[in-house]
């Protein structure tokens, strides 16, 4: 047989050593290069909970205790209408907190907790999306997208790392402009993952529907969310799309796109009217003038401007920043913002062809801020935590910036400029949450800030009563009153300041204040006629709880409190009237019925005052106070039976309670059983030491307060003196 010869030898044989050296290469690649991804991950994972370790105790602040605390909608999640109305626009995001009260109630870690994973998974999001960037059509083949691991790795750092995100996690409300941020970094990626694959197959439609899925959750989180649109056409244009521009209308693409653009006008037409562009006029707590959609949108130009200083420089931050309003766009100020604006545009427009990243970063900040940063009036004309999107842009340019000037020649120049913002800005983002730790040290940072502006001063005013340091608080509250006499809230918090430390006179000059400016008050009022009571004129008492049931006719406050006031001149008919008109309008209400008891026992009327006090048990029988006066009430009848029963349930639901421990030992002794009398009056000692003193201790208890009949006095005498 004839052998083949060498020119007939196959050409595809076992590869040589070098072959299976080329074949095995790209399998320890993938490992390795999956393997540092983790890694990666991991790092900026672990970074993001450092930084942000010391902010799962900051308490609740501002729109916080409005929407979640004090919101009695978000605590049932099967009222989908309550939770969804308390902002109709942001359902999605209103249902998280929802979700967070069903699980943990007011537990403010984990509203924090909740937070920080959305801010990680963003985090996440913007390191795929970079990758995906220097994977593009227009990127992939470019010197830059060699290094496109370490750049998204880089990009996700700053992110993650930036103190100007704080607004937006640990500020629990926020979590509106971080959720809407990580849907609409998660539609974005799942778009172009889809339009970057090979082949039209299924599973290419399931990440354009996954994709839309996201956009619609973005849109019914934060109304930012509806630039998206113009987002994906940005990222289609500078990166996809290497081609002349052109419009088929059999491309599946194209007619994606078009239903998107019709959705949104759909949903904007349907979700918001021309109302969104009436002026705003001046608040208490926000703008001093109205804003209007021109004087805005002028002052948008300073307002982008200082975002852009933070992102550089993020020192000096604040949570309500004292911005000056343009209602000229010839005003210095305003004119140069917008130049400068203009010349960030032009910039980007011509560098497109050379650095794509840098121009798309520079288009990106615009597009993401358009919605909240145009002719839209917002009250509050700058919020850090509008920055949160935005700032993606600006990281990119960073990271590309960084790279193009120096990685080439200094690499690791480049590197250590990377790890000193990185680690300076997690520094400043550490400190940053110190500020958020509470009320006081949140508002006294705005104030060292923004000394003039009302609402900080009044908020931190509002924190020190919230917490009893009323001595605290009224400085506060004086100092808004100077900046705007016309402030009435803190007219009337103030007098409820100078209530609370019985300056009796100071509190009706505020009261006397607020009803001047708004008269139908009920609450000025209330505690107005208390402090006139206080003061010994209960004539001025009885008329401004008069004025109370003139205003509301069903108030109840205004007849106990009116009940008291005359029962204090004697007028004991019209006071037992007020306090059976209180339990009329509300049953449950238990202070008249404990009152009603007193004027019946006072007028010897023991059945009468025995009656209403079980009244009063059968709609409440955990109330302590009352077994302890039917008790008492039987006592004084000569049934110490029922009186040792009823002391002893008192003390079943309140065991420290001095008055029914010495009456047990009262009851006991009148029956004749001295060895459980002295057991109780021992007991009853070592609960209020005082009473160590016999008659003297009952004379200073009361002058504190305790009231003891003649005859409750005479078995006391009796008693300290026998058992010793």
């Amino acid at each position: 047989m004839k052998k083949p010869s060498k020119k007939e030898l196959p050409k595809t044989r076992l590869p040589n050593k070098d072959n299976r050296q080329q074949y095995q290469k790209p399998i320890k690649q993938i490992k390795k290069t999956r393997y540092s991804e983790l890694v990666g991950l991991a790092i900026i994972i672990l970074l993001g909970i450092i930084i942000y370790s010391n902010s799962f105790d900051c308490s609740f602040h501002l729109d916080d205790l409005g929407r979640i605390v004090n919101n009695t909608r978000i605590r049932n999640l099967a009222d989908v209408k309550g939770w969804s109305n308390i902002y109709p626009s942001r359902p999605f995001g209103m249902f998280t907190f929802a979700l967070n009260y069903h699980f943990n109630q007011l537990d403010v870690q984990y509203y924090h907790l909740v937070n920080l994973i959305i801010h990680l998974i963003n985090v996440f999001l913007v390191w795929w999306l970079t990758f995906l960037i220097f994977s593009s059509s227009a990127m992939k083949d470019q010197p830059i997208a060699r290094n496109k691991k370490v750049l998204a790795f880089l990009t996700a750092l700053l992110f993650v790392s930036h103190p100007l995100a704080t607004q937006s996690v640990t500020y629990i409300i926020q979590r509106l402009a971080s959720m809407a941020a990580m849907f609409y970094l998660l539609s974005l990626a799942l778009y172009v993952k889809a339009r970057l694959a090979n082949n039209r197959n299924i599973s290419t439609y399931l990440l354009f529907t996954a994709s839309l899925i996201s956009a619609v959750l973005a849109m019914l989180t934060k109304e930012n969310a509806f630039s998206l649109p113009f987002a994906i056409m940005l990222f289609e244009l500078f990166f996809i799309r290497t081609k002349k521009l052109s419009i088929n209308f059999r491309d599946y693409r194209v007619i994606l796109l078009i239903a998107a653009f019709l959705s949104l006008l759909i949903i904007l037409l349907f979700k918001f009217s021309l109302s969104i562009f009436k002026p705003i006029p001046p608040t208490i707590y926000g703008n001093s003038c109205t804003i209007t959609p021109l004087n805005y949108f002028f002052t948008q130009f300073s307002v982008i401007v200082k975002y852009i200083q933070l992102l550089f420089l993020p020192i000096n931050q604040n949570l309500d920043y004292d911005f000056p309003i343009s209602n000229s766009f010839f005003e210095i100020r305003t004119l140069l913002c917008f130049m400068l604006l203009i010349s960030l545009i032009i910039m980007a427009v011509l560098s497109f062809k050379r650095y794509r990243v840098i121009s798309f970063g520079i288009f990106w900040f615009f597009i993401t801020l358009s919605i909240e940063s145009s002719f839209i009036p917002i009250s509050d004309v700058i919020f850090e935590h509008r920055t949160y999107l935005p700032s993606l842009g600006f990281f990119l340019i960073i990271t590309s910036g960084i790279y193009f000037l120096l990685w080439n020649k200094h690499k690791y120049l480049a590197i250590s400029i990377f790890v000193i913002i990185i680690g300076l800005n997690s520094k400043l983002t550490y400190e940053r949450n110190k500020v958020w730790k509470d009320e006081q040290t949140l508002w006294s940072d705005v104030i060292s800030k923004s000394p003039n502006k009302v609402r900080p001063i009044f908020n931190l005013g509002s924190s020190y009563s919230k917490i009893g340091q009323y001595d605290m608080a009224i400085p506060y509250f004086t100092k808004v009153i100077e900046i705007n006499p016309k402030q009435v809230l803190c007219y009337s918090y103030r007098g409820f300041a100078y209530f609370k430390l019985g300056q009796w006179d100071n509190a009706i000059a505020d009261f006397s204040k607020v009803i001047e400016i708004t008269p139908n008050q009920l609450k000025v009022y209330l505690d107005q006629g208390v402090s006139y009571y206080n003061l010994g004129l209960w004539d001025k008492a009885i008329a401004d709880f008069s004025k109370m049931l003139d205003i509301n006719p069903k108030s109840k406050e205004a007849y106990y409190n009116r009940g008291i006031a005359y029962g204090t001149i004697g007028q004991i008919d019209k006071s037992i009237a007020d306090y059976s008109n209180a339990i009329e309008i509300d049953p449950k209400y238990i202070d008249p019925y404990l009152n009603l008891s007193v004027l019946y026992f006072e007028q010897k009327n023991f059945d009468a005052a025995i009656d209403i006090t079980k009244k009063g048990i059968e709609q409440d029988p955990k109330d302590a106070g009352l077994y302890d006066n039917l008790a008492y009430y039987y006592m004084e009848k000569g049934d110490n039976e029922n009186a040792v029963s009823n002391f002893n349930k008192c003390l079943e639901i309140d065991n420290k309670n001095i008055d029914a421990t010495l009456g047990l030992a009262i009851a006991y002794y009148n029956k004749g059983d001295k060895t459980n009398a002295k057991l109780y009056l021992d007991k009853a000692k070592q609960l209020e030491p005082r009473l160590a003193k016999g008659m003297d201790g009952i004379a200073e208890l009361e002058k504190s307060g305790y009231s003891y009949s003649d005859k409750k006095k005479e078995t006391l005498k009796k008693m300290f003196e026998e058992l010793k």
